[in-house]
């Protein structure tokens, strides 16, 4: 296991067939956990010590990814086309995760709105579960979730990582 003062990263809970890449970004190295199916977790930097790079026999979807993931970083507007494995979320939590990720680039909704889009508008708890195990965030851009009165909620990676985010994305659409 890896601790940090906000995370938890229970690794022997992910599965073996993983291959676990880095991605240099300006803010630092992202961890990018993929099996066959997809891209299985991205753990923002700090979180996760990986050196293994891209190499040549990765996928074509994971070399576009790590162009999408620095231009991100640099306040550009990405919209993440990449294959993401859901396995293993319960069936709420996909649909909670999939309403998240039809977030726009920038802008924000409510738990309350996610809940209604995974067809369970009564969960609004439960969609801030789905949203703290959320394994791929940026591409599941759990970040754009908050409480129905503005302010942050929460965030697995801590609130000062969601308004950073936040930020970036709102200084990239103000450039548009």
């Amino acid at each position: 296991m890896i601790f940090t003062l906000e995370r938890v990263i229970k690794l022997e809970s992910y599965p073996d067939n993983l291959q676990w890449r880095a991605i240099a970004t300006k803010l630092g190295s992202l961890a990018v956990a993929y099996s066959n199916e997809g891209v299985y977790a991205l753990e923002l930097p700090g979180y996760h010590k990986v050196t293994s790079r891209i190499q040549a026999e990765d996928p074509q979807w994971l070399w576009q990814l790590a162009g999408d993931l620095q231009a991100y970083f640099l306040g550009r507007k990405v919209s993440f086309t990449c294959p993401i494995a859901d396995t293993g979320y319960s069936p709420f939590f996909r649909r909670a995760l999939w309403a998240a990720a039809k977030i726009p680039y920038g802008e924000c909704r409510s738990y309350s709105w996610v809940a209604a889009q995974a067809n369970s508008p009564l969960a609004v708890r439960a969609v801030g579960q789905a949203m703290s195990r959320n394994r791929t965030p940026l591409l599941i851009p759990c970040h754009r979730v908050i409480s129905k009165d503005g302010s942050l909620g929460g965030f697995g990676y801590g609130l000062s990582w969601k308004q950073k985010l936040l930020q970036l994305e709102h200084t990239a659409r103000e450039d548009l």
